[in-house]
């Protein structure tokens, strides 16, 4: 990918294996260098529209065998990373709980899942009416309860004298931790789901997002299929119960469809539950203007009607999966936030049935200290194993690391596809585009393909010469670029040409420095926006001065029918 202004500035490198698209991203707030997985479509709007940068692909040959072995490897070390992620997050979070409870005996304390229920009673509910639960079960879902609260989960791991796993090697399997904070919430959960099935309480109604307006209503036929799949869904709940072999947030995700179904069939129309919107972040977030919103929103009316056809098509996990992935996207466009991967759903709030952790009360100061101890080991090793550097650990140079260490050879079985590139600073190949010009020339390369930026498809439209070489490249007066929160300011687009760009450079060097000096003055009213603005101007003006281009502007308010239609022409990979 080509340079722009903000993270990548240098360019950017990923790994596409059909539909799904594998790079690295580095977060300032954990301080981790994320191997981010994420659809093709999704990472082609963000780098091709978005952030206007060119993509420059290249091909491989490979068997259908080598595909599936080349998935699986990096599906694995993605997963791996994330256990590792999860883990440490569970040792905060056991290490910041134990420290509360330290100060308060008694203390009920939030859990994810709880925040969509009130303490209230509910006599009106639908759930006991669509179990229909006979004297003898609800007997048993009481009993199995008691065992609960008196002895969770005792015979999985905790890690009360646990050795932390060994982190030298990102492709050593690694078990996921169990704290002691986890089996007595997910023991709570399944308390509360058994609790709740018997005597319902009523449901945070801010907590689910209803979609109103004559796009989102149900159908009849429609709300028939709503009920099919909530009779399933009542069905599963029920074995899980039965055979008491579900997770607790297996239970819950059953228990949280079943109500939004519910709710979906009584509205006649979508009704979905929020998420907490936490995910992994690479773009600033920034309010869309009110045209660009109305835009938006059509379109995802569009993109409805496609996940629900999907969605009614038929009964199974991942039809679930998608249309609420969807949901939560929809809920992320509105809230501006990001949805994490995962089925859970995780609004976090306190326990309906004012249950306490008694179980989770330590006074033991010196055994705080120990989990603290042992937070800052694991995320020292982790921060270690998952770290950046801007040379010799950066985006493109992880990726020719991982390929070269788990393919030494260039080789899946008897199957050469590629012959391997070095990850070595002396190899310069940490430049993306050296990288890419080496990649261009190599042995495994059958074809390279260019897909262009949206500035370029748009200008790529254009004939008369005037228009194309001279006012599209004056920012005042382009047609194609809009000012937006992510741009600092500047005059010329310097990307088309490389004989004048020293010229044009210095052009918007000069309107940086004045930018930066009224921006001291107005310092005081705008707590220094416009004087950061023009710093950023300057310094990404800089290298233009001698002859290397990095800014192309960004484009995050384009509507889908501004695209050219040749963004969309498939291509067969």
């Amino acid at each position: 990918m080509d340079s722009n202004s903000g993270q990548s500035s240098g360019g950017h490198s990923a790994l596409r294996f059909g539909d799904r698209v594998y790079h690295l991203q580095y977060s300032f707030d954990d301080k981790i260098f994320h191997i981010v997985r994420e659809p093709w479509d999704d990472f082609r709007f963000q780098y091709g529209i978005v952030q206007n940068r060119n993509i420059e692909f290249y091909e491989w040959e490979l068997s259908e065998k080598a595909k599936q072995v080349l998935r699986q490897k990096w599906n694995e070390l993605y997963l791996i990373q994330e256990t590792h992620i999860q883990n440490r997050k569970k040792l905060e979070e056991e290490w910041k709980e134990l420290e509360e409870k330290n100060k308060q005996t008694n203390l009920s304390l939030p859990i994810a899942g709880f925040g969509y229920f009130t303490n209230l009673p509910d006599p009106h509910s639908p759930i006991p009416k669509l179990f229909s639960f006979t004297q003898k079960e609800i007997t048993k879902i009481k009993q199995d309860s008691l065992s609960l609260k008196e002895s969770p989960n005792q015979n999985q791991l905790t890690n009360d004298n646990l050795s932390l796993p060994d982190t030298e090697s990102p492709y050593r399997l690694i078990h996921s931790i169990q704290t002691k904070r986890n089996l007595i919430h997910g023991a709570v959960k399944k308390r509360f789901i058994r609790r709740f099935l018997i005597d319902p309480v009523l449901i945070y109604e801010s907590s689910f997002l209803q979609l109103n307006g004559p796009e989102f209503q149900l159908s009849e036929s429609e709300i028939k299929i709503w009920k099919n799949h909530l009779s399933r869904l009542v069905q599963d709940l029920r074995s899980c119960l039965i055979s008491i072999e579900c997770n607790d947030w297996e239970e819950m995700t059953l228990l949280m469809r079943i109500l939004y179904m519910e709710k979906s069939i009584t509205a006649k129309t979508v009704v979905f539950p929020k998420k907490n919107l936490n995910g992994f972040r690479y773009l600033p977030v920034f309010e869309l203007p009110d045209s660009v919103m109305n835009t938006k929103q059509k379109e995802y009316e569009q993109l409805f009607k496609l996940q629900k056809k999907t969605f009614i098509s038929d009964y199974g996990p991942i039809q679930f999966f998608n249309w609420e992935s969807f949901l939560v996207r929809y809920q992320s466009f509105l809230e501006s936030g990001v949805a994490e991967e995962g089925i859970e759903f995780n609004w976090v709030g306190y326990n309906p049935y004012q249950e306490n952790l008694e179980n989770l009360e330590f006074s033991d100061k010196e055994e705080t200290k120990n989990k603290q101890k042992n937070l800052e080991n694991y995320t020292e090793g982790i921060q270690n194993l998952y770290s950046y550097h801007l040379t010799y650990q950066n985006c493109t140079t992880e990726l020719f690391r991982y390929m070269n260490e788990m393919f030494p050879n260039g080789r899946i079985g008897n199957e050469t596809f590629w012959e391997p590139l070095s990850s070595n600073v002396v190899s310069f190949n940490f430049i993306p585009s050296v990288a890419a010009w080496k990649l261009e020339s190599n042995a495994g390369t059958i074809q390279n393909k260019i897909f262009l930026s949206y500035r370029n498809l748009k200008r790529k439209q254009i004939e008369g010469f005037a228009e194309k070489h001279f006012k599209e490249r004056f920012v005042p007066s382009s047609k194609i670029y809009k000012s937006n929160p992510i741009d600092h300011p500047f005059l010329f687009f310097t990307e088309e040409t490389v004989w004048n760009r020293p010229v044009l450079g210095l052009a918007n060097a000069i309107y940086g420095v004045g930018y930066t000096g009224m921006g001291m003055f107005t310092a005081p009213f705008d707590k220094g926006y416009r004087f950061s603005k023009g710093t950023e101007t300057v310094f990404y003006s800089l290298p233009e001065l001698m002859f290397f281009n990095i800014r192309k502007g960004h484009f995050p308010f384009i509507s889908a029918e501004e695209i050219p239609k040749e963004y969309y022409i498939k291509e067969s990979l």
